[in-house]
C-alpha cells in the first residue's frame, strides 16, 4: 500500500499503483480502436535533469504515453493528490517538452458525475464548491 493508501492492482499480466491507475488504463483500452491513438506506452520515462557525477537525474514518469502512427500524441497522469513534487516535475516537463501535451487524469463522479475529467478541472470545482459554502 502506497502514502496514499493505493493498492497495487494486476490486470493482464501488468502491475498498476492503484485500482484508479487500472480502471483508466481500461478506459483507454476501450478507446483504442477510435482512431484517436494506436499504442498505449505504460510508465514511460522522460529525462528532467541528467545524470551528473555529483547528482542523480531526475525524471518524470508518467502512467501512460499515446501514440498514434508512431508519434506521441499525450503524455497522462492519473491523479488522486498532486503532491509539490509532482506538481514541479510537471511544471519542468511542460518546459522541457513543449510539443508534448501533459494531462493529469482524475476520478471525480462524486464532484462531477463524470467519470474522468483532468485534474484542472476538479479544482476548479472544488473552489467552486468551497466558494459556494
Amino acid at each position: 500500500m502506497s502514502k496514499y493508501n493505493a493498492r497495487k492492482v494486476e490486470y493482464q499480466g501488468v502491475v498498476f499503483d492503484s485500482k484508479v491507475e487500472c480502471d483508466y488504463y481500461k478506459y483507454l483500452e476501450s478507446q483504442l480502436n477510435t482512431g484517436k491513438f494506436d499504442y498505449i506506452e505504460l510508465q514511460p520515462k522522460y529525462e528532467l535533469i541528467p545524470k551528473t557525477k555529483k547528482q542523480r537525474k531526475a525524471e518524470y514518469v508518467a502512467d501512460f504515453a499515446l501514440w498514434k502512427d508512431s508519434t506521441l500524441i499525450e503524455v497522462i497522469d492519473v491523479k488522486g493528490m498532486a503532491t509539490e513534487t509532482a506538481k514541479l516535475k510537471a511544471k519542468i516537463f511542460r518546459y522541457l517538452y513543449p510539443d508534448v501535451e501533459l494531462v493529469w487524469i482524475c476520478k471525480a463522479p462524486n464532484y462531477t458525475g463524470k467519470q474522468w475529467i483532468t485534474y484542472e478541472e476538479l479544482q476548479k470545482v472544488r473552489r467552486e464548491r468551497k466558494k459556494a459554502k
